[in-house]
């Protein structure tokens, strides 16, 4: 470290100063140094032009008479002052803390070395250290969680399963409900959400969500808080396969046992995370809109075409009411069938025969196709009379 070694002249004495290379510092040293020699001057005795009688005033003015200062003596002394002629001076060293300037460089020292203490940046090796252990301090609490939720699952269960097998009701499940603002607390940390996953925190979570062994779900509160609390965690799919907590949020969109609340949230799970598997984005931009060219023309005639068609549904509709019977209109209020009524219907126009070709005297099959009509007609009448003849 460089070092200047300063000549200044206090009292008719040299001393001799060993300080840091400061600029600011050894102006501040400069104009102490001028402060000091004015003040010697003003505290010199003053001489009078006359001197003064006891018991006499003198009636002439005083003058005072001030050492003559020379402004470039300090410039000159500071400019002159190079290595060369320092070399030769004698060296006078004063402990720390003492000197002609008192405690002003100690000070500033001090205060130097705890701006630098404060300024050092901490080992980027110790930052590391730091920060492993506090990964490995979070891992052990969210596994020690874990391990808490699952020996209450199993608790409440060999409670229920002894409450069955021995019919006393007086033995209440509530392991879970007691452990339960923990977990929530943990679970709704946001610096936790990736030690949570990793640590397989989900699993626990669905074997508190899980049916019970009678068949009955969990409490609501419990249903409420953990689908809750799932809804803030960044799920992946690798997370869903680990834990199989996806089989049981299925289950709690179909069950009618389950709140609408409840279910709604469970949709509203199984949608976000079934999302990524089958590619869909959730971004507006990318939403397809199907789009249908539109004839407004075609439209319009379609529509009318249509009214046309049901103003005459409604006219058919209208007059075969009117001719309904009583009994019938009856058995249309009260939907039930009726036994149609016997009606006689009246042509506008009669149809047209096609039978004109076919020989009208002759019978083409059957007995007597051979005569015509007049011989079996004759025959006919003929046996009538002998029938009245022999009565």
């Amino acid at each position: 470290m460089k070092r200047v070694i300063l000549v200044i002249e206090v009292s008719s004495s040299v001393d001799i100063i060993i300080l840091k290379p400061n600029l600011g510092l050894l102006r501040e040293m400069s104009d102490n140094l001028k402060e000091q020699r004015i003040d010697d001057a003003l505290t010199e005795p003053r001489e009078l032009s006359q001197p003064m009688v006891r018991g006499e005033e003198s009636s002439q003015p005083v003058e005072r008479q001030r050492k003559h200062i020379d402004k470039s003596d300090d410039d000159e002394d500071f400019n002159t002052l190079t290595r060369t002629n320092v070399s030769s001076l004698p060296v006078t060293k004063y402990p720390e803390g003492s000197g002609p300037l008192g405690e002003l460089p100690a000070r500033r020292q001090v205060l130097e070395a705890k701006m630098e203490r404060l300024l050092k940046k901490p080992k980027a090796r110790q930052n590391r250290h730091d920060e492993d252990d506090l990964e490995q301090y979070l891992d052990e609490k969210i596994l020690r969680l874990k391990d808490e939720m699952n020996m209450a699952a199993m608790k409440d269960i060999e409670t229920l399963n002894r409450r069955i097998e021995t019919g006393d009701n007086k033995l209440v499940v509530m392991e879970k409900v007691v452990l339960l603002p923990k977990v929530v607390s943990v679970l709704n940390k946001a610096n936790l959400a990736d030690t949570i996953l990793d640590n397989n925190l989900l699993q626990s979570v669905r074997v508190w969500l899980e049916p019970l062994p009678d068949g009955s779900l969990p409490s609501f509160e419990i249903q409420k808080s953990l689908l809750t609390a799932i809804e803030n965690l960044p799920v992946k799919t690798e997370h869903l396969k680990e834990s199989g907590l996806g089989k049981v949020i299925i289950f709690y969109t179909k069950s009618k046992r389950v709140e609408p609340k409840l279910a709604r949230i469970a949709d509203r799970l199984v949608s976000e995370w079934t999302r990524p598997i089958i590619g869909a984005s959730d971004n507006y931009r990318d939403k397809r809109v199907l789009k249908l060219e539109f004839d407004v023309e075609k439209h319009r005639k379609k529509s009318a075409l249509d009214n046309a068609k049901s103003k005459k549904r409604k006219k058919a509709a209208v007059d075969e009411e009117k001719h309904k019977s009583l009994y019938e209109q009856a058995a249309a209020r009260r939907n039930r069938a009726a036994a149609p009524a016997q009606t006689t219907t009246d042509y506008k126009y009669a149809p047209v025969s096609n039978i004109s070709n076919l020989k009208t005297g002759i019978r083409t099959t059957g007995v007597g196709s051979t005569l015509n009509n007049s011989d079996l007609y004759k025959r006919l009448n003929s046996r009538m009379v002998k029938s009245k003849k022999s009565k």
